[in-house]
This record gives C-alpha cells, sequence and structure tokens, in this order.
C-alpha cells in the first residue's frame, strides 16, 4: 500500500481510479472491433477554472461545480464516436483537453459532499443525470449567466420549451446531412446571448439518459491534463 501511496502522491482511499485507459479513445481508430471517428467542438472557455459536467437542458441550476480546479483558459472539447455496428454513431467519451500531456491514470471526479469510501463495489461509481439525452461541458461562472438566460428566456416564452423554441433550430446546423429529417443535430456549441465570450459545449450522450461517470486526466507528476466524460458505449 505504501508503494502506490508514493506512485499517486496520495492516499488511495481519496481517489477511485478507473480501470480503461481512456487515451486509447483518442490515440486508436477502432477499439473492439467498433471504428472511431474524432470530431472536435471548438473550444470551452474557461474563466473561473471550476468546471460543471451536467445535463444541460435538465438539473443544471443546483448542478455544483467538481471539486478540482484547473486553471482559467480556452480548451478544446473533443468526442471520440463510436461507429456501432447495431446503433450506428454514438458518442463514447468526450474530452475536455487542459494540455497535450499524457495522462497515466484516471481519477473519477466528484462533487463537495461525495465520499469514495462510499462506494463498496469496484464497479460503483458517482455520476451525473442525464434527462434530457445530451451531457455538457461548462464553467460554474458561466452556469450563473446561463442561468440568468433560461430565465429571461421562459419569461419570454412561457409555457415553451427552451429545446424545441430555441435548441432544435442550433443543434440542427450541426446535423451532417441537413436535408435529412432524422439528422437533428448532435452537439453545440452554444454563446450565451446575454455573455457572449462564455459558452456551453453540449453534446449526445451515448445510447441516451443515465447516469455517466467523469474522470481527471493526471499525468506522473500529478497535473491533470484532461477531464473526460465516459458514456458507457464501449
Amino acid at each position: 500500500m505504501q508503494f502506490f501511496d508514493k506512485l499517486f502522491g496520495k492516499k488511495l482511499s481519496q481517489v477511485k481510479l478507473s480501470t480503461v485507459d481512456y487515451n486509447r479513445y483518442f490515440d486508436k481508430k477502432e477499439i473492439d472491433d467498433t471504428p472511431l471517428e474524432f470530431l472536435s467542438l471548438g473550444e470551452l472557455f474557461v474563466p473561473s477554472g471550476e468546471i460543471i459536467v451536467c445535463d444541460p437542458l435538465a438539473g443544471y441550476f443546483h448542478t455544483k461545480s467538481l471539486t478540482k480546479i484547473v486553471k482559467p483558459g480556452r480548451y478544446p472539447v473533443t468526442i471520440s464516436v463510436a461507429k456501432t455496428k447495431n446503433s450506428g454513431e454514438r458518442y463514447a467519451i468526450a474530452k475536455l483537453e487542459f494540455s497535450k500531456d499524457k495522462a497515466t491514470r484516471w481519477e473519477l471526479a466528484l462533487i463537495e459532499g461525495q465520499d469514495i469510501k462510499s462506494l463498496r463495489k469496484k464497479d460503483e461509481f458517482f455520476g451525473f443525470p442525464v434527462d434530457a439525452g445530451l451531457g455538457c461541458f461548462m464553467d460554474a461562472k458561466t452556469k450563473y449567466f446561463y442561468n440568468e438566460f433560461d430565465d429571461e428566456f421562459m419569461k419570454d416564452h412561457p409555457g415553451g420549451n427552451i429545446y424545441d423554441d430555441l435548441f432544435a433550430a442550433e443543434f440542427k446546423k450541426n446535423a451532417k446531412d441537413q436535408n435529412d429529417t432524422h439528422d437533428i443535430g448532435d452537439w453545440l456549441n452554444f454563446h450565451l446571448p446575454n455573455k457572449p465570450d462564455m459558452n456551453v459545449i453540449m453534446f449526445h450522450s451515448g445510447y441516451g439518459d443515465g447516469v455517466y461517470p467523469s474522470y481527471w486526466g493526471v499525468t506522473d507528476g500529478g497535473d491533470i491534463c484532461s477531464l473526460i466524460i465516459d458514456f458507457m458505449v464501449l
């Protein structure tokens, strides 16, 4: 145990490590006979360094930021798209990349109040709930203005639905085939109308609704180089 404490620089009871090396989802073009495609969604503005992962259409008002803090800046978001045999293209992994350094371990991302010691089984994890088939990355400061924007939008559209009344048309702009009525678009880099420098990067959540974990990519030196969301596709 002392060997692993020295190796990881902290008590193992304080972290839960993934058994998956998520580098392979972005280094390889195929996993388990499933072809992969990589999709760039642009850069996320991170003014506070506090990251939120959530469903951008359900439950985001009270979502807490993750406990680790990164250096403020603008960071690229990439999706590893799995071209599954039976279900077509599915967003498998979403990655927010803070540096080009390679992660050598993946630590389960937590929010305040979550205790690793309460996870008794090997396959247990903390994650965020998805009820609208979408996940997202946003900064904690952005969430304040996103909530403000949502409140004002709903006041102007009483009885409306922000997806149907706004986001559906925006997602459609990113559809691969604009003429295909079934292709509604799977991602959106949304800049807030009330704070245009701030953005929320939204994307489809694998097979849809569920609870999905996030992991910090950490280097040998203990630096955070990435944050991924695993949509449990592969």
